[in-house]
């Protein structure tokens, strides 16, 4: 749950950052694979206490495209890098929370 509320801010400062800054996201390889990075491994912290294993799995396939977009000659697509990056920071932390707050009856009730 913890990997996922921290998962949840990541995105978030993702998606902040690429409204308010999308210069820094365009000239830069650097700030999207290390978001990349921190997005996929909390993810595969939090695989451990998903009630549903997709929650994770969508938030690890999302930091690869991060990944990949990171790579891309960003200057010269600055479209591909603000919606891109826009996008991937608006599913993550929705995802991410939906799995932190999302939990099954029959687990509750066993608990």
């Amino acid at each position: 749950m913890i990997a996922n509320i921290l998962n949840t801010l990541v995105g978030l400062a993702l998606a902040c950052l690429t409204v308010l800054k999308p210069l820094w996201i365009e000239r830069q390889y650097l700030p999207l694979l290390v978001f990349a990075a921190v997005i996929f491994l909390l993810a595969w912290w939090a695989r451990r206490s998903d009630p549903a294993r997709w929650f994770s799995s969508v938030n690890m396939v999302m930091a690869v495209l991060l990944a990949i977009l990171a790579l891309l000659p960003l200057a010269t697509l600055p479209n591909l890098s603000f919606w891109g990056a826009f996008w991937i920071g608006v599913i993550v932390p929705v995802v991410a929370l939906w799995a932190a707050l999302y939990r099954p009856e029959s687990r509750v009730a066993a608990e």
